[in-house]
């Protein structure tokens, strides 16, 4: 089976809608079992990543993602995404801008996602720049 970028950002889509619906079941099946997610400082593995979900300690609600660009290494897959996040922490609702990077890395079960970070833009959102678009 070959493996496309397009696929990885199929998949990416498919997490995506998976959070926003709090489906963690659906997520669960697309997240390698030794991948790791940072939020803003806080490192999590994947059971803790779908528990935070599932006991409703983060909820996405909506994201609108401004920019979006892949860099393809063969069997490791990188999307970067400038996006405003809208979510329940702990009960507040709040809407930040960030740069999100998501790892995929190609195995015998398709693309699976490998780590997760989220880095908060603390300069002005329209401005700020992704080089290598």
């Amino acid at each position: 089976m070959i493996m496309t970028t397009h696929d990885v950002q199929r998949i990416s889509a498919q997490i995506w809608d998976a959070k926003l619906a709090n489906d963690m079941t659906a997520v669960a099946g697309f997240i390698a079992d030794n991948a790791r997610f940072v939020h803003m400082g806080i490192t999590f593995d994947k059971a803790g990543e779908l528990e935070v979900f599932n006991d409703k300690i983060f909820i996405f609600k909506a994201v609108d993602i401004a920019e979006e660009y892949v860099v393809d290494y063969g069997s490791t897959a990188i999307i970067f995404k400038k996006m405003i996040l809208t979510a329940a922490i702990g009960g507040n609702e709040v809407q930040n801008p960030f740069v999100l990077s998501e790892v995929f890395t190609k195995t015998e079960d398709g693309w699976k996602l490998a780590a997760e970070t989220y880095t908060r833009v603390a300069t002005d959102f329209d401005t700020c720049k992704m080089w290598g678009t």
